[in-house]
């Protein structure tokens, strides 16, 4: 392969999740809503000696081999949930996963468009320095802020990924000359504080719309062929803030090209759309780190039906605001290397929590968030630090002393 790509990819949903349709329930709001519309089942939920660094490392050791660390030569952080206002948490992940002193990182921040931002910026570090014997490892992880029976509330969560990129790609080739951007300033959906997250919901919906159809136009221009989406993508992958945004997505990219009727988009969605947002529906909010879930998804739910060379269109938006459309060319490897992870297992093994558990570790969260001294207890849930981390080899905040955050492997 002379082309740089993934090698490797790894989501992290958390031990924990809560259903949507209790959550719905409890707060007396209309749950087919959610769990339909939205296609909303669960999402994610980290116990509070969990946060952003401890939910990427947790998705990049499981991947990693120590031939791995030693040739990864960039390291880049995408969050917008940083627990520091300075230092990068690419610093303490560089720390966590044992890499080489010779590694540079840094952190970046764009909304729910970093993720996409840092494997751009790692791609062209390996193609420009032809750094054939290197490897460039993007972390993408971000949570939520407290939204106690705010509208927002079901679509919160939280997720990581990984992404390891080289020149012996296995999973994903990008076709680098086909990207297109959209960008203009917005209040959408904004971070003022450590603590507090506001939306627009109105003015986001057409953000995000909009940027799509910027980004898209541009990206059709590069192609050069007047293209319809629909012939010429074999599967989509769009931004999931949650799950069934993906359908307002393909209802509008279809319409760039022709008008279409209501039962030929569904169909559409259904063969090309609908199998990425697998793991997504299960994980809620997803921020940064949404292509990523959604490509696992989508090779883990069409692993039979997948091919080598099938063209996948992806969509990135970021709040504030950009849009980004890019493709990629599937691998031989693909099937094999998602199924290695076995994620299913991953998703299947999460404990349930109830509503009075879930608002207990938010509260307990937004109440350390800013804390000078903290000492996460390993007993909300309870059981949970036994049956879930205590011997599995995950990381874990172990206190904040002096606002120093210190971790350990449990």
């Amino acid at each position: 392969m002379n082309q740089a790509g993934i090698e490797k990819i790894n989501i992290y949903a958390s031990p924990l999740y809560l259903s949507q349709e209790e959550l719905a329930k409890a707060r007396g709001w209309d749950s087919p809503l959610f769990t339909g519309e939205y296609r909303l089942q669960n999402r994610s939920l980290i116990p509070t000696f969990e946060d952003t660094l401890t939910m990427a490392v947790n998705a990049a050791s499981a991947i990693l081999t120590p031939e791995d660390k030693q040739q990864i030569g960039l390291l880049i952080f995408a969050t917008e949930s940083s627990a520091d206002f300075s230092a990068p948490a690419s610093a303490m992940a560089h720390w966590a996963l044992g890499l080489s002193p010779h590694v540079r990182n840094f952190e970046i921040k764009f909304a729910c468009y970093a993720g996409v931002a840092a494997t751009d910026i790692a791609m062209d570090w390996l193609e420009a320095g032809n750094r054939l014997d290197q490897k460039a490892l993007v972390l993408i992880a971000d949570l939520s802020r407290k939204h106690f029976r705010q509208p927002e509330e079901m679509v919160a969560g939280c997720s990581a990924a990984a992404i390891l990129l080289s020149w012996h790609p296995e999973v994903m080739a990008w076709e680098r000359l086909h990207t297109g951007i959209y960008s203009r300033q917005e209040y959408d959906f904004f971070r003022p504080t450590a603590r507090l997250e506001l939306v627009d919901s109105s003015l986001s919906l057409f953000a995000y719309l909009e940027a799509l159809e910027g980004a898209y136009r541009q990206y059709a221009e590069k192609v050069g062929s007047g293209i319809d989406p629909e012939s010429h993508f074999d599967y989509l992958i769009y931004h999931m803030p949650f799950a069934g945004m993906a359908y307002q997505a393909h209802r509008t990219l279809l319409s760039l090209a022709q008008k279409r009727g209501q039962k030929e988009i569904l169909a559409s969605f259904q063969r090309k759309v609908l199998p990425s947002l697998h793991f997504a529906s299960q994980m809620g909010g997803s921020y940064g780190a949404s292509n990523a879930i959604g490509l696992c998804g989508l090779i883990h739910q069409e692993r039979d039906r997948l091919q080598s060379g099938n063209r996948i269109g992806f969509y990135s938006y970021g709040s504030g605001s950009i849009g980004q459309f890019y493709s990629g060319i599937l691998l031989p490897g693909a099937v094999e290397v998602i199924a290695a992870l076995d994620l299913e297992r991953h998703f299947s093994s999460r404990r349930r929590v109830t509503v009075e558990e879930y608002e207990e570790i938010e509260n307990e969260r937004d109440h350390s968030t800013e804390s000078m001294d903290y000492l996460p207890s390993l007993d909300v849930p309870q059981g949970c630090f036994e049956t879930m981390y205590q011997g599995r080899n995950r990381l874990i905040l172990k206190r904040i002393a002096g606002y120093r955050r210190e971790y350990e492997w449990c």
